[in-house]
């Protein structure tokens, strides 16, 4: 890996456009304690973004030196795009941030975060004001997956819907150390974040042809 200080190493970064479920996956991948992630995350519901351990880099990477990397082996550092430091919204610097830690001999992974495109937006009208996706997109899209990094995708969905076995399967992607306790990442996850966005649909222009269909089969004995 070249230098011998920092062999061994690995950063997985991780990111999603606002509202994506940052702070969720923030809080579960440094759940573990070989991690030296978003520690302030794992005993609070919310902290503001440029509390985050990694926040300056995203604007400076050029200060991101060794010393950010002796505690442990496996380091967690996450991201909005764009995200807010010191009241000033910014795209972050992540391709710099990764370009610099593999100059300093450290192993990087980079995950996207994928939520529901609808609920994100709504999300981020709420929060926001606007819809800040593209932002994002056009990041994504134009550097990170158009540089030589490893880039991943993290689901939101799929996370709450198959919560520890989900997670196994990402420490198994990433070669990342995974927290798969129940009790621990369960914490501050009462509910599907999803819910509150969700409205019973009472009828759509679809159901009479499928219910047609269904009563078709039956009275010819086919179900």
């Amino acid at each position: 890996m070249g230098n011998n200080a920092t062999q061994n190493k690995k950063l997985l970064i991780t990111t999603g456009p606002q509202g994506s479920g940052n702070h969720l996956f923030g809080r579960l991948l440094s759940l573990h304690p070989d991690v030296e992630g978003w520690e302030e995350l794992v005993d609070n519901y919310w902290v503001p973004s440029d509390q985050e351990p990694f926040a300056e880099y995203w604007v400076y990477p050029e200060r991101l030196t060794l010393d950010k990397f002796q505690s442990k082996n496996y380091f967690l550092a996450n991201v909005s795009c764009p995200f807010m430091y010191d009241g000033v919204r910014y795209v972050p610097k992540i391709l710099e941030v990764a370009d610099r830690a593999c100059e300093l001999g450290v192993d990087v992974e980079i995950a996207i975060i994928v939520r529901d495109q609808n609920i994100n937006a709504e999300q981020q009208k709420r929060v926001r004001g606007e819809v800040t996706t593209p932002i994002a997109q056009d990041y994504y899209y134009n550097t990170l997956l158009t540089s030589d990094h490893s880039v991943h995708f993290l689901d939101h969905e799929a996370f709450f819907l198959h919560k520890q076995h989900y997670l196994k399967w990402i420490s198994k992607i990433l070669d990342f150390p995974v927290e798969l306790e129940t009790s621990k990442i369960n914490k501050f996850i009462e509910n599907d974040a999803n819910h509150k966005y969700i409205k019973y649909v009472q009828e759509y222009w679809l159901d009479q042809e499928v219910w047609a269909g269904i009563q078709s089969k039956s009275s010819r004995g086919l179900t």
